[in-house]
This record gives C-alpha cells, structure tokens and sequence, in this order.
C-alpha cells in the first residue's frame, strides 16, 4: 500500500471506502446511543458514513508514491493524512454550523483516531492475507519447477 501499484489502486480505495462507513456507522451508533439517547435523525442522515466514507478515502492519496517510502517518511505521511481527516471532519461539520463542545472534540477526535486505526489493520490484514497466498502459490510454482 505504501508504493504505488496500479493493480490494486481501485480495490484498496474501495476497501478502505467500506471499512471506513462500516466503522462511521458503528461509531455514530455506539456514541448517538451513549450521548443522546433520545435523539432522532432524519433519512438524509443515512448519507453521512458514505459522503464521508468517500472524501476520508480520497486522503488515502497522500499514501501513494512512485517509489517504496522509509518508515519516518510512511509515518509522516500517516500523521498527515490523519490531521487531514481530522480537518475535513470538524470543518465540514462548522461549515455545516455544528459548534464544538471541548468534550465532543476530545470524543471525536478519539473516534477519528480509532477507525483511522481500524482501517490500516483491516487494509493490513487484507494485504497480509494476499501476500500469503502469493508466497504459497510461487513456492508451490518452484518446488514444480525444481522436480
């Protein structure tokens, strides 16, 4: 993920897409259900984990490089893109005309910060699991060739 190989490009967006509404969704209910019990969203708010699904992907862009990154360089580039996501969030949502509590910017940005995480371990279980199955098949390939 962190070199740019055209021939995942579009499925590691789509994943990373899906992980990240899976855990909007997720957070968005555990924490509706714990900070406002009561409340009650209109059907356009069913739009918000994929609006935001979509444009937090699009930072996953700043990931991409032509060539194979050092860890500082990985590690800068992941910081970057979480305060690029953290920025989108609560910009959009002052744009909008949410006005932050400082306990709501403490809780989101803990919710950022953990399906940020969530989605590299899902991407890197995902990877890990597809080098897997490449190391055996060009093992299985070799040991053909070697008989």
């Amino acid at each position: 993920m962190f070199h740019n190989n055209n021939g995942g490009f579009l499925s590691r967006y789509l994943i990373a897409f899906c992980v990240i509404t899976t855990g909007l969704c997720i957070a968005e209910g555990i924490l509706g259900s714990l900070l406002l019990p009561d409340g009650r969203l209109p059907y356009s708010a069913y739009f918000v984990p994929p609006v935001f699904g979509a444009l937090t992907s699009l930072t996953g862009l700043v990931m991409e490089s032509r060539k194979v990154l050092s860890v500082r360089q990985i590690a800068f580039r992941l910081f970057l893109q979480w305060l690029l996501i953290l920025g989108l969030v609560f910009g959009v949502n002052l744009v909008i005309g949410y006005r932050y509590t400082p306990l709501m910017v403490g809780i989101v940005t803990v919710e950022v910060t953990v399906i940020f995480l969530f989605v590299y371990l899902v991407m890197w279980l995902n990877e890990r699991r597809i080098a897997n199955a490449f190391n055996r098949e060009l093992a299985a390939l070799q040991s053909r060739q070697d008989n």
